[in-house]
């Protein structure tokens, strides 16, 4: 079992988080969710908390998906933080770059579906980050 923590948008998305959190739970996923980013930083900050993907959105309010990505590499070594994940509704390439370059490991666009995140999630969890080589080229 995979332990995911969603961090997305209450208000605006109610429906999108119900349906992400059943779509990660048919996939065998056990969720948490949360509704901000500091909600996500303070949760997986709490001791004997272990995640292994975050799905953040990345117009949460309070602390958008990029500061929140920013604040647990700053907070985690690579190897020892979750893998992180944007959800964006927004399909041009400069938000995907933004994402990758502020060394999240994928980036799935609105609306999910069951195939896409399937497929998102096993190459994740197989084949790793995207940013392995960039992380590896710091020395991290």
């Amino acid at each position: 079992m995979f332990l995911f923590l969603l961090a997305d948008i209450v208000v605006v998305s109610r429906v999108n988080r119900m349906v992400t959190r059943g779509l990660l739970m048919r996939l065998g996923c056990e969720v948490t969710v949360v509704s901000s980013g500091r909600e996500c930083l303070q949760v997986i900050s709490q001791p004997g908390q272990s995640f292994q993907v975050l799905l953040l959105d990345v117009c949460m309010p309070d602390m958008d998906g990029y500061e929140v990505a920013i604040r647990i590499q700053e907070k985690f070594a690579r190897h020892e933080r979750p893998l992180l994940v944007a959800l964006t509704a927004n399909t041009d390439m400069a938000t995907r770059e933004r994402c990758l370059s502020l060394g999240m490991d994928r980036v799935i666009l609105k609306p999910i579906s069951l195939e896409k995140m399937r497929i998102v999630l096993t190459e994740l969890l197989d084949v790793g980050s995207v940013n392995d080589n960039h992380w590896r080229a710091r020395g991290k």
